[in-house]
């Protein structure tokens, strides 16, 4: 996972590398790698004429840097200084064939007056396009519209949140290669193709079914087909086996040969038999999913307080969000030592639970601008892990990790794309990794299925998935080592498109 840092962070940075006498090997570094992305954009440099844009402090530093290995490599390169005459003129731009954005990056912290550079002319920013508020995306004054932009040592949240992905174009990094010179307390990672590592592979070789095993609560009549994508979904990414509880009130649904149906009668369940059931699923099951297609009565709002009294990792979603009255009632029933509860929201249900809880916010806006953070205190009140769906995805932890991926697209904007996402969580859950990493990565992987297909099929989505990690596996994908001289591209679906599935290759970011 590569790390995501804010202005402080960079500060900090910055700070240690100067005590350590190695800010100017990180400028030398930095430019270099500007340099090579550089070289890719201009399909080679010799030749070519680039104008860099600089500011004052160390990002005006890497481009020059950068503007010196071109010069060498045969470039043309025009260098102009931030707020001088010629910056402001558009003639400066009209016959470049890269404009490099070497302004402010991260630390803007006046409004910025972008200069006048044509439509048609590629841009190239270093770290965030000047104008852009490197925490939370935010236009200052105006910015500079990038063709890429690459983050130098980390990502930087405001090109993934926000207006961000609107000016930073295709997003790289490049890892500097000094070691860990971030601060201590970092904590917001985003998820790539490589973290899949983490879920192939899983199973020891002394394994037996029910070391992971997974109970689904979930259909209701009209709704077999909820728990059906729930069921299949939790086999396909390696459940050992899958027992459903449900009430269907007479009627019959198709869950998958392998499912194992337990008809229930929730709705003329006392008190005592749903301790029973909690029960025994707690003795028998390693992991729990409770809420697709469950229904809006009354009664299962009991059955959600049933599911969090189980000592089990449990997934809530769907009807189980809407069934829980409000945040303070989540937290007063989540004890410090349960395994962990992750509620799988999208915008609506999110809002929908906070109006409950007497919360009037603006969900959009502050997802929006500071997702982390918006995340991760919602985590933190409530006791519950969030991943909280959209572009970008998000998950937090109550103990203040926090995890995007960008690999989700709008072809999961179908109906069933969640409770596919639910019953591979939970199967994932059964093997007892860190609960929020875990969902993360499964939350990527589930959005590079869905970047695979044409449309928003769910029903494939979860043997699309399968097929991603089988091939990621015999591909023998090994993690990029860090090399400063080679940028890498943050599509939120670096590998998968092109090489792991067959199908429709790679969708625009």
């Amino acid at each position: 996972m590569i790390p995501i840092y804010r202005q402080d962070d960079i500060k900090s940075m910055d700070e240690t590398l100067a005590s350590a006498g190695m800010l100017e090997t990180a400028i030398a570094r930095a430019g270099f790698s500007v340099f090579v992305l550089a070289t890719e954009m201009l399909s080679g440099p010799y030749g070519k004429k680039v104008t860099l844009i600089y500011g004052p402090g160390n990002n005006g530093r890497d481009g020059l840097v950068a503007a010196e290995h071109l010069r060498r490599a045969g470039a043309l390169v025009r260098e102009v200084a931030y707020g001088t005459a010629e910056y402001s003129k558009s003639s400066t731009y009209s016959d470049s064939d890269l404009v490099i954005d070497a302004c402010f990056g991260i630390g803007l912290g006046r409004p910025f007056k972008a200069p006048p550079i044509g439509s048609g002319i590629d841009v190239l920013a270093i770290d965030v396009p000047s104008g852009l508020t490197g925490d939370d995306g935010d236009v200052l004054g105006s910015a500079i519209r990038a063709n890429a932009t690459l983050c130098l040592a980390g990502l930087k949240l405001g090109v993934l949140v926000s207006n961000g992905p609107d000016y930073s174009g295709d997003i790289y990094v490049a890892e500097l290669g000094l070691g860990d010179v971030g601060p201590a307390s970092h904590r917001e990672y985003m998820i790539d193709d490589f973290d899949l590592a983490g879920l192939a592979n899983s199973r020891s070789r002394t394994d037996h079914k029910w070391n992971h095993s997974v109970a689904v609560i979930a259909g209701s009549p009209g709704m077999d087909g909820a728990a059906r994508l729930v069921c299949d979904s939790a086999y396909f990414m390696g459940a050992g086996i899958v027992h459903l509880y449900t009430d269907m009130g007479g009627h019959s649904g198709d869950y998958g040969v392998e499912t194992v149906v337990r008809q229930t009668d929730f709705r003329g369940q006392d008190r005592q038999g749903r301790i029973a059931l909690f029960d025994e699923l707690t003795h028998r099951f390693k992991s729990l999913i409770i809420g697709p297609g469950l229904g809006r009565e009354p009664w299962v709002a009991d059955l959600i307080e049933g599911a969090i009294s189980c000592s089990l990792r449990t997934v809530i979603d769907a009807d189980g969000i809407a069934a829980i009255p409000s945040i303070e009632w989540l937290a007063s029933r989540i004890s410090s030592e349960h395994p962990g509860v992750i509620l799988t929201p999208h915008q609506g249900e999110l809002k929908a639970l906070l109006e409950r809880s007497g919360k009037n916010i603006a969900v959009e806006e502050l997802l929006r601008q500071n997702p982390c953070s918006f995340a991760g205190d919602l985590a933190t009140k409530s006791g519950a892990h969030l991943l909280l769906k959209g572009g970008p995805t998000i998950v937090a932890s109550p103990q203040g990790e926090c995890y995007l991926t960008i690999a989700p697209s709008a072809s999961l904007a179908a109906a069933g794309s969640g409770d596919t996402l639910s019953g591979m969580l939970g199967a994932v859950l059964s093997y007892q990794g860190d609960l929020a990493e875990q969902a993360a990565i499964t939350a990527h992987l589930h959005g590079l299925a869905g970047r695979s297909l044409s449309r928003g099929l769910s029903g494939e989505l979860a043997r699309r998935a399968r097929d991603i990690l089988v091939r990621f596996e015999e591909l023998g994908k090994p993690r990029w080592n860090g090399n400063f001289q080679r940028p890498t591209a943050i599509g939120g679906n670096l590998i998968a498109g092109e090489k792991l599935v067959v199908g429709y290759g790679r969708s625009p970011v």
